[in-house]
C-alpha cells in the first residue's frame, strides 16, 4: 500500500545536499498526500519547540488543485485541546475530525471553511527534540485512518527527523 522507497529517496536528496529544504518540503508533502490517499498533506514546525504553543506551516500540498501554500500559523490560544493532545501524545487520529474532542475546536475557523472532514497528525523530532508535525487531511468525506496509515506517517516522521538532523549537521562548517 505505502511505498517507503519514495520517501527514502526524497530524504536522501536532502541529506546529501542535492535538494534545497524548500524543495524538499514541497516534494515530501505532495508525496505524502498521494501515498496517504488524502486530499491535503502539510509539514509544520514549532517555532518554540519547548513550549509547542504555536505551529507554522512550511508546506501544504492540496491535491484538489495541485497547489502548495505555506506560512499559516495556528496558536494554542485558539486551539487549546489540539495543542494539549499533541504535547501529550504526539499523535492525533481523527477520522471524523469535526466530532473528535481534541479537533472539533477547528470546526468553525478551519474545517468548515476548507471542507475538511478527517485529520491525522504525527509529531516529528530531530535529535530527540520536538521539531514539528506532519498533518494529513481529507476533504469531501470522512477518511478512516487505519493503523497502517498511522505507522507509515510515524515512519516518515522518524525518517524526516534523521534527514533534517544530517542536513543540519552538514550545513555547520567544521
Amino acid at each position: 500500500m505505502f511505498d517507503k522507497t519514495l520517501v527514502m529517496a526524497i530524504a536522501k536528496r536532502l541529506m546529501d545536499g542535492s535538494t534545497q529544504p524548500e524543495d524538499f518540503y514541497r516534494e515530501i508533502t505532495r508525496t505524502l498526500a498521494e501515498q496517504m490517499g488524502s486530499t491535503r498533506a502539510s509539514l509544520w514546525i514549532y517555532p518554540d519547540p519547548l513550549l509547542r504553543d504555536r505551529i507554522e506551516c512550511l508546506s501544504l500540498y492540496d491535491r484538489t488543485d495541485a497547489a502548495w501554500s505555506q506560512g499559516a500559523v495556528l496558536k494554542e490560544d485558539d486551539f487549546g485541546p489540539y495543542f494539549e493532545a499533541m504535547r501529550r501524545d504526539n499523535l492525533i487520529v481523527a477520522s471524523d475530525a469535526r466530532k473528535h474532542p481534541v479537533t472539533d475546536c477547528f470546526n468553525e475557523i478551519y474545517f468548515e471553511p476548507l471542507g475538511i472532514y478527517s485529520l491525522l497528525d504525527v509529531g516529528i523530532t530531530v535529535a530527540g527534540q520536538p521539531f514539528g508535525l506532519f498533518c494529513c487531511e481529507n476533504t469531501t468525506d470522512v477518511l478512516e485512518w487505519t493503523p497502517e496509515h498511522v505507522e507509515y506517517l510515524r515512519q516518515v516522521g522518524t525518517l524526516l527527523g534523521f534527514a533534517l538532523r544530517k542536513a543540519q549537521a552538514a550545513a555547520v562548517p567544521a
